[in-house]
């Protein structure tokens, strides 16, 4: 339920975003026109601009939505299935306790950052026994030169 609602609050979120960015530029191409019509009619007469407003409304829309949906299924993945964010309120009371405070607990970030390498060398590690290892080491040929004869004998 929780993310049924969360989902199509993103959404609807998506829609009004997209929305308001397609009124934006349709008002500015409008006030291009009225201030000089030869130069930015664009070869549109007022019934193909309005066909042509349709017809992006509605892609506009349809954007909004299928962007909000991909919004809402990435950030309630991070939020609530992998614990990763605590919420913008958590994250600002925080930000303005390290403020008042006067430092911003240096030693609290560090520990995070090594638990997030240990993490990761683990991983490593655990990648790294995967590897196949053939059962003999390869061994390689090595070409060697003999010391020229005349180069030895001339040595103190």
């Amino acid at each position: 339920m929780k993310k049924s609602l969360y989902i199509f609050l993103s959404s609807l979120l998506g829609v009004l975003l997209f929305l308001t960015l397609h009124r934006i530029i349709a008002f500015f191409f409008l006030a291009l026109q009225i201030v000089d019509y030869r130069d930015f009619n664009f070869g549109l007469s007022y019934m193909e601009f309005a066909a042509l407003d349709y017809v992006t409304l509605v892609l506009a829309l349809m954007l909004g939505a299928w962007y909000g949906v991909w919004l809402g299924n990435y950030w309630y993945g991070l939020v609530y299935e992998a614990g990763s964010h605590k919420g913008m309120l958590n994250h600002l009371a925080q930000r303005w306790r390290a403020k008042a405070s006067g430092n911003y607990n240096l030693e609290e970030k560090i520990a995070s950052v090594k638990q997030k390498l240990e993490k990761d060398l683990g991983n490593l590690e655990k990648l790294a026994g995967e590897l196949p290892v053939s059962p003999q080491p390869i061994k390689r040929k090595m070409a060697r030169k003999s010391a020229p004869k005349a180069a030895v004998k001339n040595r103190p």
